[in-house]
């Protein structure tokens, strides 16, 4: 075996011979012992090898492992995940009928929607606060009420090309717009700016 430290370990021609003859049939740890290697060398030599684990081997491990880990759980007093399961998942299930109101104190409750004011006062502040500068909206939340004829001089920029966000100041002429020097007029005394690009 060639080991040196900025290279992989190559195996020599006998443990290669040894690898073909016994790799399928013998777990990776007992095969790293064996050959003085790491797990994973094991694991990437094989696959540069083509070497797979035989299937009647690999399930004879499974149900190793499964038998043995039927033995533990008995020792241990049966499957305590199950049975910790069926107690608390009764307790908290969704029961007909009750709200999240009646689950909680009458504290506990008013608290909970004080939360979520607040939440929602600090994001309504936040999309404002982005709507100002000019930037993209994070949410839909409609955050600058605009008057009904803004909305529809909006849609209607839309139609004739223009690329406009929702809620927004800025209206982009691309090639396909087709120009509307009255409706460009309107805009501006409303307060939208016009980009070419």
């Amino acid at each position: 075996m060639e080991r040196n430290k900025y290279s992989k370990i190559i195996l020599s021609e006998a443990e290669q011979q040894w690898m073909r003859n016994n790799f399928c049939k013998t777990k990776n740890a007992e095969v790293a012992e064996h050959l003085g290697i790491s797990h994973r060398t094991v694991v990437r030599i094989a696959r540069d090898m083509g070497l797979v684990k035989h299937p009647d081997f690999t399930k004879a491990m499974q149900r190793n492992a499964s038998e043995h880990a039927a033995k533990r759980n008995k020792a241990n007093g049966g499957n305590v995940g199950t049975k910790n399961l069926l107690i608390y998942g009764k307790a908290y299930r969704f029961k007909k009928g009750e709200r999240q109101k009646d689950k909680m104190s009458a504290e506990a409750f008013d608290a909970m929607h004080r939360r979520i004011g607040e939440q929602r006062k600090n994001t309504i502040k936040a999309e404002k606060r982005r709507v100002l500068f000019g930037l993209e909206q994070k949410t839909k939340l409609r955050v600058v009420q605009a008057p009904k004829e803004k909305i529809c001089l909006r849609n209607g920029l839309r139609k004739k090309g223009y690329e406009i966000a929702r809620a927004s100041n800025e209206a982009f002429i691309t090639a396909a717009t087709h120009r509307s020097e009255v409706m460009e007029r309107r805009a501006i005394s409303m307060g939208i700016s016009f980009t070419s690009i």
